[in-house]
This record gives C-alpha cells, sequence and structure tokens, in this order.
C-alpha cells in the first residue's frame, strides 16, 4: 500500500509540473489535426459526389486528374457523359477541357466499379495478418 501512495503522489506532481505544458501543445495540435481531417474529408466528398453524378447520366464515367493551373496534389474528379467532360468535382475554375487534356481517358471507370469506402474499410480487417497477442512464432 505504501507504494500506490507514492505513485499518486508523483503523478499529482508530475501534472502540477507539466500539465500545462501538456495544455498548450494539444492547443496547438488541434488547429492542424482539424485542417487535415477537414481536407480529407473534402477529399471524400468530392469523390462521392462525382460517383453520384456519374451514375445519373447515360454512360455515366468517372476520371481522376489533377488540376495543372493549381499545382497542387490534390485530386480533381472529372465526371463524362459518353466522351464528353460535364462536370468537376470539387468545382474549379479550370476549364473541363484542360483537366483532361494530358489525362489517360482510358482510366475512366464506371460508378459500379468504383468501390465505395465503406466497402474498402470492411475489407480492411481480412487484409490485415491475424496473429495473437503475446504469441510469437519460431
Amino acid at each position: 500500500m505504501p507504494d500506490r501512495g507514492k505513485a499518486v503522489g508523483r503523478i499529482v506532481k508530475w501534472g502540477v509540473k507539466y500539465g500545462p505544458h501538456v495544455v498548450v501543445l494539444a492547443q496547438q495540435a488541434k488547429d492542424p489535426a482539424m485542417a487535415a481531417a477537414k481536407k480529407t474529408m473534402d477529399r471524400q466528398r468530392a469523390r462521392r459526389l462525382a460517383v453520384e453524378h456519374a451514375a445519373t447520366v447515360r454512360e455515366g464515367t468517372v476520371l481522376k486528374a489533377f488540376d495543372p493551373r493549381q499545382g497542387s496534389d490534390e485530386p480533381v474528379w472529372v465526371v463524362f457523359s459518353g466522351e464528353e467532360p460535364i462536370a468537376a468535382h470539387p468545382a474549379t475554375t479550370t476549364p473541363l477541357a484542360d483537366l483532361v487534356a494530358r489525362s489517360d481517358l482510358s482510366m475512366r471507370k464506371r460508378p459500379h466499379e468504383m468501390p465505395s469506402t465503406s466497402a474498402w474499410v470492411r475489407q480492411l480487417p481480412r487484409q490485415l495478418p491475424r496473429q495473437r497477442p503475446g504469441r510469437r512464432k519460431g
């Protein structure tokens, strides 16, 4: 029992000493974490909207392209109706012809060929190796 009292005393002492530093670090890390989460959600939303849009048009397909004017690594999903580009998700000021000018049009996919994010997440545990904790081979 005396060891437990010392441990609690040390934890309280460290909490008082380092607690304010932890709070400041957590506040500083909050903004970049929120920005990264928002960026990921926006990417997923744009992809989902493009797939839904392609499903509603005749011979709808989706192509992942990158905006040459923005110079970023953010994908732009271009929706086609037959051979004609009709929309981009997320919306961009770059003309659709410029977006697809240097793209390989054979990479277009129909909406039913593109797995949903939830289907991909469901398959993830099957892909991970199964191993019991605490047991080692060899």
